[in-house]
């Protein structure tokens, strides 16, 4: 985003969103990957304390989370919206 210096790609900031969070609804939006990566900090210490028996299922919930949100990422990048 701030190599951008906007968070909408392939289009103009603003214009129509998805309601409550107002991401983009015709272009890519950063903001949605950026949402997922910082909430992991909440997700991932919830999901081992309540599913997660083992530190290889931590591992890889860890792993499941980051590929989520590397392709929210190139999703964005391509210039495609999330719905």
């Amino acid at each position: 985003m701030l190599g951008l210096m906007k968070h909408t790609v392939g289009g103009p900031d603003g214009g129509p969103g998805l309601p409550l969070v107002n991401w983009s609804k015709d272009y890519g939006d950063l903001r949605i990957a950026h949402f997922a990566g910082i909430h992991a900090l909440q997700v991932l210490p919830l999901l081992g304390f309540y599913v997660a028996r083992t530190k290889k299922q931590i591992v890889a919930l860890s792993l499941l989370y980051f590929v989520l949100v590397l392709l929210l990422f190139i999703q964005a990048i391509k210039d495609i919206p999330l719905f």
